[in-house]
């Protein structure tokens, strides 16, 4: 019986490539699943409407 070999899906292969290029980079070791950088504007927002929230409780 042979097995039929599985395609990936686009965003797996996009994820793979991702990777690729981030090893290239020196980004990427291979221990972790991938590196995400923080979006300081949109944490710092957090920040501010959890702050906003606690003011008016």
């Amino acid at each position: 019986m042979s097995k039929k070999k599985k395609r990936e899906s686009a965003q797996q292969a996009a994820r793979r490539l991702q990777r690729k290029l981030a090893l290239q980079q020196g980004f990427y070791d291979g221990r972790f699943r991938e590196r995400a950088v923080a979006d300081k504007k949109k944490e710092s927002r957090k920040r501010w409407a959890r702050r906003k929230d606690g003011d008016e409780a």
